[in-house]
């Protein structure tokens, strides 16, 4: 009980101080305090230190990489050709910006980058139509999440995977099917809370860059993870770090009179969300030493086993406010826990921690609210209250995916 009281204490007083300090250093102090609280002697730096080290080694050359992708797309014409493709299979301007921060969420390796590069594209869709931006920033910003949480080389499923010890070929046979539904179910949500004609925007000149230029660097790794997946010689494709790397070399040599700039820019941009994923992986190893986790089994005992791990992740995501720390923490909880490693991963990933009660404490709530120059009821309306249900509808497909296919 004293050190699910601690770690109660240590995770509010981060959420009152992570705005502020920002996660990483929020998430040290963190680390540190709790180890105090839990009675750790010296052995809590070390632990620190292991807990930042994992997650560098698994992370830093594929957030590197997806960081690079994402700069190549923003220099070039590579999003606009993107989103004008995409409006050529639907002109609704509510379903392309969503399908477009579903698609870019995942070579960026982060859902905030995703959103920051597609926010003038979406505005400018939306001013050349005549219609209110904000109804298609919320709808991009929710899909960006839905793929940053469940499709796999994301670093919520790559932390998910390691440390659950969860096959990657499962965990996308799972989730590519619960991550379409939920990109249905979110259009016609948004559709409902923002209602009025659909609008169909206006057809502009196609970009001067070749559909090929702009969707390769995107279709190759993809391509590989899937061959390295069911073709067993070729395993290492399949590996998220090779297969991002091909990635950014294709964009380095389409582009090779901005190469240094890229590489520079990219540098800054996957420097800052590697010190948060690090932060996460320290906060995360001393809980695993703490031997939180037995006292977490006591008290949780008469809960369904399917509840226990969708309550902890919605309590923490409420308090941490970040979706890797959330994922992060979670498995390193419940590591262990009496459910099989898929079924465990698609309950944090995609069932509680990673949609449910984004608030104040979500650096994502920021940045939209400036964005969209939103009040906080309409914040709530547009973003909390619509992922809140997105992850309510995860957790029951999670479920129903455990029942359909138990020998995960």
């Amino acid at each position: 009980m004293e050190t699910i009281l601690a770690f109660l204490a240590v995770v509010i007083s981060a959420s009152l101080v992570i705005t502020r300090l920002g996660p990483f250093l929020s998430l040290i102090l963190a680390s540190i305090a709790f180890g105090l609280l839990s009675g750790m002697g010296g052995e809590m730096l070390e632990y620190i230190s292991s807990g930042l080290s994992r997650i560098f080694s698994s992370l830093a050359l594929v957030v590197f990489c997806g960081a690079l992708m994402a700069e190549y797309l923003r220099r070039t014409e590579g999003m606009d050709r993107i989103v004008f493709d995409l409006r050529r299979l639907t002109g609704k301007i509510q379903m392309v910006s969503g399908a477009a921060g579903y698609l870019l969420s995942l070579p960026a390796m982060c859902s905030i980058t995703a959103y920051m590069i597609l926010e003038p594209v979406v505005k400018g869709l939306a001013e050349k139509a005549g219609s209110d931006a904000n109804r298609y920033l919320f709808m991009t910003a929710a899909c960006s999440i839905i793929s940053f949480n469940l499709i796999y080389p994301s670093p919520v499923m790559i932390t998910l995977a390691s440390e659950l010890s969860a096959e990657p070929s499962d965990l996308l046979r799972h989730s590519i099917p619960i991550s379409l539904i939920l990109f249905a179910f979110c259009y016609l949500l948004m559709r409902h809370m923002f209602p009025g004609v659909e609008v169909q925007g206006v057809q502009n000149p196609p970009p001067r860059m070749k559909s090929t230029r702009a969707w390769i660097p995107l279709l190759v790794p993809l391509g590989m993870m899937l061959l390295g997946s069911f073709y067993l010689p070729a395993a290492v494709l399949a590996r998220p770090d090779m297969a991002l790397l091909m990635g950014a070399m294709i964009c380095l040599w389409l582009e090779r009179g901005m190469a240094q700039e890229m590489v520079h820019a990219a540098s800054r941009r996957s420097g800052v969300i590697l010190l948060d994923l690090c932060g996460a992986g320290a906060f995360g190893y001393v809980i695993a030493e703490s031997g939180l986790a037995g006292e977490i089994y006591q008290m949780g005992q008469f809960l369904p086993s399917l509840l226990l791990p969708f309550i902890l992740s919605a309590l923490l995501q409420l308090a941490i406010g970040s979706r890797v720390v959330t994922a992060a923490v979670s498995c390193q909880i419940l590591a262990g826990y009496p459910l099989p490693p898929v079924t465990l991963a698609l309950l944090i990933a995609s069932g509680a921690g990673a949609f449910i009660l984004p608030y104040v404490t979500d650096p994502y709530f920021w940045l939209i609210k400036r964005s969209t120059k939103a009040s906080m009821m309409q914040m709530v309306r547009g973003y909390t209250l619509p992922l809140s249900l997105l992850g309510l509808a995860s957790f029951m497909l999670a479920g129903l995916s455990s029942l359909i296919w138990p020998q995960i």
